[in-house]
């Protein structure tokens, strides 16, 4: 209601769950129902676009353009585990020979899996008050969030 006073962009940010049976019917006439959405521009992420209704998906008018990225490769990897790395204080780095060892063990993971690796190791270092290595944590990270994405496909595969 609000955003259509102004020139607004929404974004809504993993769409597939935000949407449910209980609210489909609503979101899908906000979209383009019968008030005028002039000046409003709606983004949506997913991460999930196979969860999506088809209605939503794939309906023109709703989501006219979608764009798809792909997961980063090893040069993408590297520049970002280099950024990262590079930004922290030096008792918070991993080494050379470990960062390209989580280049190699991240392949599969999308940019915020990379992020919660770096976020879960550094609150991980901390809770440990730096008696591990920076190496060792991270390493044991890695494996933590490769199980968890092997957990999940066997979960999302299970009530398919």
């Amino acid at each position: 209601k609000h955003a259509r006073r102004e020139p607004t962009v929404i974004v809504l940010e993993d769409l597939d769950s935000l949407i449910n049976k209980v609210n489909r019917a609503f979101f899908l006439n906000e979209l383009d129902g019968f008030r005028v959405n002039t000046g409003v521009v709606v983004l949506a992420t997913t991460n999930h676009p196979e969860k999506l209704d088809e209605a939503i998906l794939d309906r023109p008018s709703r989501f006219d353009r979608k764009y798809t990225f792909d997961l980063p490769g090893e040069l993408e990897r590297l520049a970002y585990v280099e950024k990262w790395n590079g930004e922290l204080q030096r008792e918070l780095r991993v080494s050379n020979r470990v960062g390209r060892t989580i280049v190699a063990e991240t392949d599969g993971f999308s940019f915020a899996y990379l992020k919660e690796l770096f976020v879960a190791s550094l609150a991980q270092w901390m809770s440990d008050a730096g008696k591990t290595s920076m190496d060792d944590v991270m390493l044991g990270q890695v494996r933590l969030l490769r199980g968890q994405m092997k957990g999940k496909k066997k979960k999302r595969a299970k009530s398919a």
